[in-house]
């Protein structure tokens, strides 16, 4: 289990950003034509201030639904990738709605949220392992309740190394934002 934050050079950024950029124009591509799907991915400027601060790997890119009646579903799917130049294991990333965003405390940010709507996590039962410079994308479909109010919400995504008899470590997170109409 990779334990500490890698230093990194100019170089290192440099080099670590034309893969993200490959794989974020991949995902763009991939969803560009889909009729009512968002798309995020970082900027050049905000994934070099993302290694700067962040543990790896991290989040760069988001694709949504934008919106969807009572009873029916979202679909959400966030590309993770390790800038890293070795190995992580048993990775997982889970989805819950709320209006987090910007919380801070990562404990409060991980406790709070609606719970009228299912929490999501994957991949069970073990996580995911991303070798050197790779990158996945974790699909979800999230159901929306049918007596729920028609209203904006927040879907949140958080990146989490689990540690089976500890305590986690939280690596990154994400949001997106659908309709209830």
């Amino acid at each position: 289990m990779a334990e500490k934050k890698a230093a990194r050079t100019a170089a290192e950024i440099a080099k670590a950003w034309k893969a993200a950029e490959a794989e974020i124009e991949r995902e763009r591509k991939a969803h560009e034509k889909k009729k009512g799907v968002v798309f995020s991915g970082l900027t050049k400027e905000e994934f070099e201030e993302k290694m700067k601060r962040a543990e790896s790997p991290m989040i760069i890119g988001q694709s949504w639904s934008g919106q969807a009646p009572p009873g029916g579903t979202i679909s959400y799917s966030v590309t993770v990738m390790n800038p890293d130049p070795f190995a992580w294991g048993t990775l997982a990333v889970s989805i819950s709605i709320g209006n987090r965003n910007a919380i801070v405390s990562n404990d409060e940010f991980m406790t709070t949220f609606d719970a009228r709507f299912p929490t999501y996590a994957k991949t069970a039962p073990v996580g995911f392992s991303l070798a050197a410079g790779a990158s996945t994308t974790q699909a979800f479909t999230i159901r929306i309740p049918a007596n729920i109010e028609k209203a904006g919400y927040f879907a949140n995504a958080c990146l989490l190394q689990i540690n089976f008899h500890d305590v986690g470590k939280y690596l990154d997170r994400g949001v997106c934002m659908f309709d209830v109409v």
